[in-house]
């Protein structure tokens, strides 16, 4: 695979590029005013800071401006903000890139002689804060896994596939396709993120209803500690105490390195359909999925979304004036005044997915709902990937525009999502600014599903992060108090670690120190990413003195 350029201080490629509609300007414009732009500074105009001194690095490390600015940040909101503006808060000092388990175990053996904080990333996309260098006393070298990708052994009689952790998602599906097989876990950062990354943040891909989350997915584990390679061998069941793997997955780089990981794949389905439909409004949506998850056959995808992103959904979609005006008048009905979108995608043998289609159909035909055919549907599988790119646009137009997701039970999900919502709005009332919130149901379970909210506002000029921050602090504190996850796939982060106590309680908490503490002594990996932050000794000189 030809490797494209990624934007250097945005989402995607280079090469690749998005438009707003006129229409979802118009509704932008008319529900939140305008913004001042936010435009971004040339990349030569961003400043560097020299390097700090580090030690000889046993594996390929660049040190050039170039490779520190690219790597210095993840995806996230007030990532992007800070290289539009070039005001990062750091950088690396350099980049180090191994090819091999034994190579990431020599550079951590060295930086934690050397007292070298270690940021570990793969694809880069974190949202949380995950792979941002954070100021501070020690020099910071980004352990970037780019190297180390392809599929190094199939078994297909068990519907395995090991991966060296680097790997892309495109390259994943590439590498099982000859064989008739596919892993299917697709978040919608599948063109950039990776095998480690998924595994390393308990990640969700876009299909989770029917395949299953990562966790699900992960038979087996190689991670690198400053002790040595640690192998987690693939098992089908076992009774050995409590389940290591559940505890490497989801543990952020705080406990060693992932290095590869053994997948559980699956046949590529014989068929695949899905479909668009409308119900009347976001209750009788949720009934509709939650029938499907108890009662099945269960979808492999399952999206529904909230009046408010249904509404924002169709300015964004241009249409011809025939079907423009049929929608309108479907929509125009009384019954679908407060309409919500519902997704489903089934795949499997012809059979089972005519089958689910028919139960689906009788759900939402209960519950008042009309089939709009498989367009929308299509149009969703087109796009899904590129909705990320739709944020640069967004914010040269003057708006600002971030997600947050959790998950809950069923029982309070309707007012989760109502809490949610209006913790957003009067933490963005408190700042000064207007505000809309846009949210959608996915990634469902027997017992509850994933919300998933887009929030977009007005820019201020220097005050773009201070914004959001109002909004998502809101956020987090009613998803909190409303029995939310306060993560559902993004993963902790440096931006979610003063919450994990209040979800896994002081015991929890004190239980992932230890074993943290056990497992990179020197405390070298990702500090203040899981676990809070504690401030390090400052660095010491190749000799070993104290600086």
């Amino acid at each position: 695979m030809s490797e494209r350029e990624r934007r250097w201080n945005g989402w995607g490629f280079a090469d690749e590029s998005a438009a707003v509609s006129e229409s979802a300007r118009t509704w932008l414009s008319e529900r939140l005013g305008l913004g001042n732009p936010l435009s971004a500074v040339p990349e030569q105009e961003v400043r560097i800071p020299p390097a700090r001194q580090l030690p000889d690095l046993p594996a390929t490390t660049r040190s050039d401006p170039g490779a520190r600015l690219r790597y210095a940040c993840g995806c996230g909101f007030s990532d992007l903000v800070r290289l539009r503006t070039g005001a990062l808060e750091a950088l690396p000092d350099a980049v180090c890139l191994p090819d091999s388990a034994q190579e990431v175990v020599a550079v951590l053996q060295v930086a934690a002689a050397a007292e070298v904080t270690l940021v570990v990333r793969g694809g880069g996309t974190s949202v949380v804060g995950g792979v941002t260098v954070r100021p501070g006393p020690r020099p910071t070298v980004v352990l970037a896994l780019d190297r180390m990708r392809g599929l190094t052994s199939l078994d297909p009689a068990s519907f395995l596939a090991t991966f060296r952790a680097g790997t892309l998602g495109p390259e994943v599906e590439a590498a099982l396709a000859p064989c008739r097989l596919r892993l299917g876990h697709e978040p919608q950062s599948f063109e950039f993120s990776s095998v480690g990354g998924w595994v390393a943040t308990r990640s969700a891909g876009q299909r989770s209803t029917g395949i299953g989350r990562i966790d699900d997915l992960v038979a087996g584990l190689e991670i690198a500690t400053p002790g040595g390679v640690w192998r987690l061998p693939a098992q089908p069941g076992s009774a050995a105490g409590p389940e290591v793997r559940r505890l490497v997955i989801g543990s952020e780089g705080r406990l060693g390195v992932i290095t590869e990981a053994t997948l559980r794949v699956r046949p590529v389905p014989e068929c695949r359909g899905g479909v668009a439909v409308l119900v009347p409004g976001w209750g009788a949506g949720m009934e509709v999925c939650r029938a499907l998850l108890q009662h099945g056959p269960v979808p492999e995808v399952v999206r529904l979304s909230d009046p408010d992103e249904t509404s924002f959904g169709v300015a964004l979609t241009a249409l011809p004036r025939l079907a423009s005006s049929v929608r309108d008048a479907i929509f125009g009905l009384r019954r679908f005044r407060h309409g919500c979108l519902l997704l489903f995608e089934w795949a499997g043998r012809l059979q089972d997915v005519t089958l689910a289609r028919q139960a689906a159909a009788r759900a939402w035909r209960d519950a008042g709902g009309l089939a709009l055919g498989r367009t929308g549907w299509r149009r969703w599988l087109d796009e899904r990937f590129r909705h990320p790119y739709v944020r640069d646009v967004v914010l040269s137009a003057g708006w600002g525009v971030d997600t947050l997701e959790t998950a809950a039970r069923w029982s309070v999900l309707a007012a989760l999502h109502r809490a949610v919502r209006e913790a957003m709005a009067q933490g963005a009332q408190r700042a000064g600014f207007r505000i809309a919130v846009l949210c959608h149901l996915s990634h469902a379970y027997r017992d509850g599903a994933s919300l998933y909210f887009t929030f977009l506002w007005p820019l201020r000029r220097g005050e773009e992060i201070g914004q959001w921050q109002a909004v998502k602090d809101a956020a987090s504190e009613a998803i909190i108090a409303n029995g939310g996850t306060i993560t559902h796939h993004h993963g902790i982060g440096s931006m979610h670690a003063q919450y994990l106590e209040r979800e896994v309680g002081a015991p929890g908490l004190a239980a992932l120190e230890v074993l943290a503490g056990a497992l990179d002594p020197d405390g070298v990996l990702n500090p203040g990413v899981l676990l809070p932050f504690v401030p390090g000794p400052g660095p010491r000189t190749p000799g070993g003195r104290e600086e």
